[in-house]
């Protein structure tokens, strides 16, 4: 909601010091400051009005995306890193037209194009939430059985399963922080593995 401040009195104020003026440079006029309880009542608005003097922070108003096939696709491997052969799986075309459309050389068709723009609206998000393990993310069967991926591939992708993901992740880091990993100073190894940690296993 923007911010409006009336300006009725301040714009009375205003003419009455010009009128005032006027009256003492001896114009004969009949705005004297002594008689501002008079005329007062002529100068007020009949309809109250406000003056926009701006916008407030948490506007949503939503801008154009303006962004091309090539930059969409740029922003997804960016941010999601998912391999070209699941790009064109997604989309239903070759890898060569994955690779066509990155470099301009063709321009994808209107049901692709909106595909594409959804998969690159959910790495907005990702990227906006801070996610770092977005890739993971991708083939995660969090829906039915069905991934990120397979939604995007659907054109059934909504900003609601993006923000579940983006749920899930922010979680798996809070769990992650707790369990006091991250700051463990032990190096790497494979002794929770069967055939390390029992001679003779045959798990290889």
């Amino acid at each position: 909601m923007p911010f409006a401040a009336p300006i009725g009195a301040a714009a009375t104020a205003a003419f009455a010091l010009i009128c005032s003026a006027l009256a003492v440079g001896g114009t004969g006029s009949v705005f004297e400051i002594s008689r501002a309880g008079d005329w007062r009542g002529m100068l007020e608005a009949r309809v109250p009005f406000h003056v926009d003097v701006g916008m407030a922070d948490d506007s949503q108003e939503q801008r154009p995306d303006v962004r091309s096939a090539s930059d969409h696709l740029s922003n997804i491997r960016q941010v999601l890193n998912p391999a070209i052969a699941d790009l064109a799986t997604v989309f239903g075309v070759s890898r060569q037209a994955i690779y066509k459309w990155i470099g301009e050389e063709a321009t994808p068709e209107p049901d692709k194009f909106e595909r594409i723009r959804a998969l690159s609206h959910a790495a907005d998000d990702f990227r906006g939430a801070g996610i770092t393990r977005a890739s993971s993310m991708l083939k995660m069967k969090a829906f039915e059985g069905r991934s990120l991926m397979d939604l995007a591939a659907a054109g059934q992708l909504l900003p609601s399963h993006i923000q579940s993901l983006i749920a899930e992740a922010q979680a798996m880091d809070a769990a992650y922080d707790r369990s006091g990993l991250a700051k463990s100073k032990a190096k790497p190894s494979d002794d929770w593995r069967t055939e390390v940690s029992i001679p003779g296993s045959p798990e290889r």
